[in-house]
């Protein structure tokens, strides 16, 4: 077995149940009359607008075809590993981002893209932020996205309780209190079945109100860690809201508490952006919108969780390289940009976009005051991460079973054994 065989198969082993990138040696091929570039995705939710959004571009480039292929998230990772293993991957992947791409660019399965898409000059770090290659420096996929976090709630539900916004957390606990009451579900919350993801962003929600925007700074120059009282308090927080999250929280999943905030049944949800546009496509019908969690003290400025949600990037083995990278140059684009956020309704990785949808506007200037999201941005780098402590002991958090001081004290102990502070 050759030294760059051993490297890969170690990066793959290093991703774990992570999909990597396919990476060799190849003979770039011009793109032909009948070129056809096949992309992966794993956002199911986003196929008929991805379809619609890629007419668009086939129509202006006769002569390339998009063969956009969906997968599941829960089997995404396993359908690209398997299928890069075998030399039969797309020409264009999805990719996570920040500590979750690491692997791929180490392995050298994705070309990077400084010199070959031009257009991403014009987009903010936020979004490069989570494409970069943390060694090199040099980016490796084209972001689509900047979401943020806050509270979806249901405006007739809201009306016909006559409950406001919530400006502060006493605020926000009365009108819980009131759906309670009214035999209304408050949150639609939980956490089963592999969903402890979406808890996590619960958390992510809270905690900016709570550890304030200068915390992620603190973590990252090891002034702070998770055992800080902030972070314990945001923890206390997402917990002692259980009594109004969903009956049988600790049974519910992802798909089972959106359907209830879409069905009407639940008036609030705690999740991010790219919601917008499943919620609106699973219920046109639906009057929601979103507001940032309220702070004890209705004077203090409310800030958001944000993050580069991902990036697609060039596979190092596709033999339709120039084809693939007309494309990426597409989704680059502020065409793109704006086309993204008229079919999916969530911030696009351009900020150089006329917003439309009213919601989408709301998202887009609570993301004006963001700070990183936490346990994604700063501690998803290498293993164990933050993210795979908290959502192993969140439910049992919520339950009462583990103290807050105690999951954070794992996850502190958990990351102390790779980060290493910025001096």
């Amino acid at each position: 077995m050759s030294m760059l065989s051993i490297h890969r198969r170690a990066a793959l082993s290093l991703i774990g149940g992570l999909a990597a990138a396919c990476a060799g040696v190849f003979t770039t091929l011009p793109a032909r009359a009948d070129s056809t570039v096949t992309l992966w995705s794993w956002r199911t939710e986003d196929e008929a607008a991805m379809r619609r959004i890629f007419d668009v571009f086939e129509k202006n480039n006769p002569g390339i075809k998009v063969d956009i292929q969906f997968t599941p998230d829960a089997d995404y990772q396993n359908r690209l590993s398997t299928a890069l293993r075998g030399g039969r991957g797309p020409d264009i992947a999805q990719l996570k981002a920040y500590g979750e791409l690491q692997p791929f660019v180490e392995g050298g399965y994705l070309d990077a893209l400084d010199d070959s898409v031009a257009e991403l000059k014009n987009m903010p770090d936020a979004a490069l932020g989570g494409a970069r290659g943390r060694a090199d420096g040099k980016l490796y996929g084209v972001p689509y996205s900047v979401p943020m976090m806050g509270v979806f709630y249901n405006d007739d539900i809201f009306s016909a309780q006559r409950i406001e916004i919530p400006k502060t957390y006493k605020d926000f606990v009365a009108a819980c209190e009131k759906l309670k009451a009214a035999g209304i579900t408050p949150i639609a919350n939980g956490g089963a079945n592999g969903s402890a993801w979406e808890l996590e962003i619960g958390v992510g929600v809270i905690g900016p109100t709570i550890y304030g925007p200068g915390f992620y700074d603190e973590m990252m120059s090891g002034k702070a860690t998770f055992e800080d009282p902030r972070y314990v308090a945001a923890l206390k927080r997402f917990a002692e809201l259980k009594p109004y999250y969903s009956d049988g929280f600790a049974g519910i999943d992802y798909t089972t508490a959106t359907q209830q905030f879409i069905g009407g049944k639940a008036a609030m949800f705690f999740g991010g952006s790219f919601e917008n546009g499943s919620f609106k496509s699973q219920n046109p019908k639906l009057k929601f919108s979103i507001f940032p969690f309220p702070a004890d003290d209705a004077s203090t400025k409310l800030y958001t969780s944000a993050f580069s949600d991902g990036s697609y990037g060039l596979v190092s083995e596709s033999q339709n390289k120039e084809a693939a990278t007309r494309v990426l140059n597409f989704m680059a684009s502020a065409e793109f940009a704006q086309l993204f956020a008229d079919e999916l309704g969530w911030p696009p990785a351009r900020t150089d976009v006329t917003v439309k949808d009213p919601v989408l506007a709301k998202m887009m200037e609570m993301s004006k005051n963001s700070t990183p999201y936490l346990t994604l941005v700063g501690f998803r780098w290498q293993t164990p991460t933050a993210s795979s402590v908290m959502q192993s002991e969140i439910i049992d958090m919520v339950e009462g079973n583990v103290a807050p001081e105690k999951l954070a004290a794992d996850m502190q102990a958990a990351v102390a054994t790779w980060f290493k502070p910025k001096q």
